[in-house]
């Protein structure tokens, strides 16, 4: 927080104050804009406006002014150097050059009350620049609205105790549907983007389109989905409480949305989802849908052969599958002994009603730190007054992003959850598009538990040295020592992590992908992150392409990259599950090889739910051109008008067309001979995690100086495809359409800069 906008409100948006606005711009205006967060900027300019700059020293023992409150003096941050890089189990990582690190923790900064009563960062991007600024502009209009209105979470200055700051709220059973409340029109017009919003509007222009299309389908609608397109279209009643929606995730869509301050704010309604049986044959080809009743305890439904599964919204169509709401996943609250989570954004006044209070329940969260404070929080880990702990990843520059969205849930009951997921700690992540989130349970280990498996350990030791270069092992050290319920953390995540063995983990059957910022020298050491460690581990699983097949892959993603020949087909190639090494002396490409970008148009933007509006976290950027459009495929989800954030690599092995004359045939029905494959069991494999389809998340490769160079911290799983039922596989665990559709010679992609206004 900025010590000079003690007490103040957040920026004023673009308009309210013209002065302010003309002295933005007389800033940015010499600024690269592939380069300038402008929305940290403007905050970082706001902070300091017509103010006396901050007096005192930021060290541990600078004084505050005499009249902030005394007790939040000793409030602190634990300031780490940036030496941690990898260091039990990649002790040869290079990627800076560090001092020793200090075991020490110093006390480097105190927090005001009004720092402590501000609304927290909240950021969201896949672009890291753009996404920022466009979200920031909207959080802060609905914020200076809410201000206004006190809502629940923003005390009076006179009412705050350090203690008791962002008071949370327990839940002390599975999350039900609660009772409507009055809509809120505070707040309804916003900006984002630049443009303005009217929120009630945007609302009654997509009601009035799905009532459109309720109408047109009216004939051949289902009998089961009548009932919830009716209730869709019809004023909003209070829903009740039944306890027969697993994946209803407690909250009226009317309270997520005007907690998220963007879209729509005057809608309440449940997640559509419709149960489906186990019997249903989609349930029994998903790779990862368990059938039949599943194991519980105390905290709740869990999966100990991994459960995927796309979020629980509250728009598009009725689904049959099952999905996921956070408070699913988070479990019950009471029963929580420990959390570690990691997201790019979070926002936090709707996330104190799904994560237990962190006054009582050790809590470590992985986030960005304040680019505006780069050289003072990079690589940092800071306690903050409300209990937890943040760990700002040590990035390579400010361009980079942690990128991650992952969480470890120690429970009570002895029992280990470990999430991995493409959204972000944010409702509109988990109710308004899709997203995609693998869970899976562990338990400790028996004396007859079998033996840990080749996939377990490797998931583990990843896991522990992230772990450690985050350092995640100092905030843990602190909170055993400070944190009132410190004596009681879980021994397994004492010291190096070296507990963790103590878990069960044979049942393990994905591995990780990773992708940690830095400078990777040497082919050993690349081969532990990003595209280079994708085709070591498909090399090793041997989920490559027999004889007489090739691979075609494709890729969804919600922000893309800037592409050239050499760098594709680099990606493709380790995409067969190709060594590295193997690479070295490729000849030049000439031809863009088949990987297919999964994408929106324009059109279908324009077509969703909530309209261009809505597609506020979709980005395109440079990798639209002449040489690429022949590329780009739809993406459609099948539920509907529902855009999409999830993050998915699908590789399928199909035949190879076969030239006669000069026409180019596929073998009939997809089927080759015996003679021209070779015994495999697999047929492709599918990537779901948080990499986007960017240079930044998955490394670019320097074959001269034997070196990847890395952006972000990225993480996901991958798993194989059997080979008989690799298609139809892939069909049911993508959330988009399949096959893809070609881009026609009129069709664009939707950018968020180049088309909202238009």
């Amino acid at each position: 927080m900025y010590r000079g906008a003690v007490g103040r409100p957040p920026p004023p948006v673009r308009g309210m104050d013209p002065e302010f606005d003309a002295h933005c711009d007389s800033v940015f205006q010499d600024m690269d804009p592939e380069t300038t967060d402008y929305a940290e900027m403007k905050r970082a300019i706001w902070a300091t406006w017509r103010t006396a700059p901050p007096s005192g020293s930021s060290s541990s023992h600078a004084r505050r002014h005499d009249d902030e409150d005394d007790e939040l003096q000793a409030a602190l941050a634990l300031s780490i150097d940036p030496a941690d890089v990898m260091t039990r189990g990649n002790s040869g990582n290079s990627q800076h050059s560090e001092p020793n690190e200090d075991d020490e923790l110093q006390r480097v900064l105190e927090l005001s009350k009004q720092e402590v009563r501000a609304p927290k960062r909240q950021r969201r991007e896949d672009t890291p620049e753009e996404e920022r600024r466009m979200l920031q502009e909207a959080m802060d209009a609905s914020l200076a609205a809410s201000k206004a209105a006190k809502g629940p979470y923003e005390p009076a200055a006179n009412d705050v105790n350090p203690s008791d700051a962002f008071p949370r709220k327990e839940r002390v059973s599975e999350p039900s549907i609660q009772s409507k409340s009055v809509p809120d029109t505070t707040g309804s017009v916003l900006r984002i983007g630049g443009a303005t919003i009217d929120r009630a509007q945007l609302e009654k222009e997509r009601l009035a389109r799905q009532a459109a299309r309720a109408a047109a389908s009216a004939d051949t609608s289902s009998a089961v989905g009548k009932p919830l397109e009716a209730s869709l279209l019809s004023t909003p009643a209070a829903p009740t409480s039944t306890g027969a929606d697993s994946a209803t995730d407690g909250r009226s869509k009317l309270q997520s949305l005007r907690g998220n301050g963007a879209g729509p704010s005057n809608v309440t309604a449940k997640p559509v989802v419709v149960t489906s049986s186990s019997s249903e044959a989609p349930r029994s080809v998903h790779p990862y849908h368990q059938s039949g009743p599943l194991p519980r305890d105390a905290a709740g439904e869990y999966y100990l052969n991994g459960e995927l599964r796309h979020s629980a919204l509250t728009i598009g169509r009725p689904t049959t599958e099952p999905t996921f709401s956070l408070p699913q996943v988070i479990g019950k609250t009471s029963e929580i002994k420990l959390i570690i989570l990691s997201t790019f954004v979070l926002d936090d006044d709707w996330l104190s009603g799904i994560l237990p209070d962190p006054q009582k329940v050790p809590t470590v969260i992985v986030r960005p730190h304040p680019k505006e404070m780069h050289s003072t929080y990079n690589g940092k880990v800071q306690a903050q007054v409300t209990g937890e702990v943040f760990c700002y990843p040590l990035m390579l520059d400010e361009r980079g992003a942690a990128h991650m969205k992952y969480a470890w849930i120690f429970y009570k009951t002895g029992r280990l959850r470990v999430m991995i997921s493409t959204a972000n700690f944010v409702p509109y992540d988990w109710d308004w598009i899709e997203n995609t989130t693998f869970v899976q349970d562990f338990l400790p280990r028996k004396p007859t538990s079998p033996a840990p498996t080749t996939k377990g350990e490797d998931f583990v030791a990843h896991f522990r040295s992230l772990f450690i270069h985050l350092k995640v092992h100092k905030a843990l050290r602190y909170l055993k020592d400070q944190h009132k319920a410190g004596s009681d953390l879980p021994p397994q995540v004492s010291g190096a992590f070296e507990g963790l063995d103590k878990y069960d983990w044979s049942r393990v059957s994905v591995r990780l992908i990773m992708s940690v910022a830095g400078y990777h020298h040497g082919y050993d050491q690349a081969d532990k992150y990003g595209m280079t460690r994708l085709g070591k581990v498909l090399k090793d699983e041997g989920l490559v392409q027999s004889k007489g097949e090739r691979l075609v892959a494709e890729f969804q993603g919600s922000s893309l990259g800037q592409y050239n020949i050499e760098w594709y087909n680099t990606f493709y190639q380790l995409c067969t599950g190709k060594d590295v090494r193997a690479l070295v002396d490729h000849p030049k490409y000439k031809d863009w090889p088949p990987l297919k970008i999964i994408f929106p148009s324009l059109a279908t933007v324009e077509a969703s739910e909530l309209g261009k509006d809505g597609g506020g976290t979709m980005f395109c950027g440079k990798a639209f051109t002449a040489n690429t459009k022949h590329l780009f495929h739809h993406s459609e989800s099948k539920r509907g008008g529902v855009l999409m954030h999830t993050k998915m690599l699908i590789g399928t092995f199909e035949p190879i067309p076969r030239s006669l004359g000069f026409t180019s045939v596929d073998c009939k029905s997809g089927k080759r001979k015996a003679s021209e494959m070779e015994e495999s069991p697999n047929g492709g494999w599918i990537y779901v995690g948080s990499h986007n389809f960017s240079a930044a998340a998955w490394g670019t490769m320097n074959f001269k100086e034997k070196r990847l160079t890395i952006r972000n911290y990225e993480l996901g799983i991958l798993f194989p495809l059997p080979r008989d039922k690799a298609r139809a596989m892939a069909d049911i665990v993508a959330p988009y359409k399949r096959p893809a559709r070609q881009y026609s010679s009129n069709d664009i992609p939707w950018d968020q800069h180049a088309n909202h206004n238009s």
